[in-house]
């Protein structure tokens, strides 16, 4: 059964077919009364209009009453049924987790197994080499490829890089960098000459809306609500 068609679930039916057959009825009244009287200086018609729009009216307050008419019954069973009535999740036992956990550290660790700690160190410091020298994050299209590419080793194991090693991820780190350098723009004395928006692009922001949401969660200000300090503190 796909419908709840209680009793009470039908009676706008009845109602509909009781109000068509009222207003039809007074209608012909109307008609009748202006073929044998004088005619009414208003519009009789507008009653039967206020009549339609009065039987909507209810049947539509009655309708909010039963918006659950469509619902499957084995659905409205299931929105009645008490929280003791629903099975519990069974919990894991402590084999399972250990399992889970060796398996979990094991998928983390498998890019960068064959380095070597000091191979990892050198990883590390060539790449805030290329980031403070290239700045790479000044193009505003840069992917974590080209940055891998710029390393010499592959997207995942930069990625594990970061992840494992530097406590961070790709996007994270790039939006660091960026942030920075328009606090550094910023506190330039000729960047007056400049818009906010102009130095975003400048920095590598693709757009302003990404600019405003990034620099604001990395500062706890807007962009122009730092600016403004800036100018306030010189």
């Amino acid at each position: 059964m796909y419908a709840s068609v209680a009793s009470d679930s039908l009676d706008w039916i009845l109602y509909l077919i009781i109000g068509l057959i009222s207003i039809a009825g007074l209608d012909s009244l109307f008609s009748l009364y202006e073929l044998f009287f004088p005619m009414i200086p208003w519009n009789i018609g507008t009653l039967t209009a206020f009549a339609f729009i009065g039987l909507y009216c209810f049947l539509g307050y009655k309708g909010m009453f039963q918006s659950q008419i469509l619902l499957p019954d084995f659905f409205l069973e299931e929105m009645n049924e008490t929280p003791d009535q629903i099975p519990a999740k069974p919990s894991p036992s402590p084999q399972t987790e250990s399992q889970s956990d060796t398996m979990e550290t094991t998928r983390v660790s498998t890019q960068l197994s064959g380095f070597s700690d000091e191979e990892i160190e050198a990883l590390k410091e060539q790449l805030l080499q290329i980031l403070e020298t290239k700045k790479p994050y000044l193009n505003d299209s840069i992917s974590l490829s080209d940055l891998a590419d710029e390393l010499g080793i592959t997207d995942k194991k930069l990625s594990e890089l970061l992840n494992q090693y530097l406590d961070t991820n790709f996007y994270n780190l790039i939006n660091d960098y960026r942030v920075r350098e328009v606090k550094q723009k910023l506190s330039e004395e000729d960047s007056k000459k400049y818009t906010l928006l102009s130095i975003a692009y400048e920095c590598g922001f693709p757009s302003k809306t990404s600019f405003n949401r990034v620099f604001k969660q990395k500062t706890g200000l807007s962009p122009s609500q730092y600016r403004k300090e800036k100018i306030d503190s010189n």
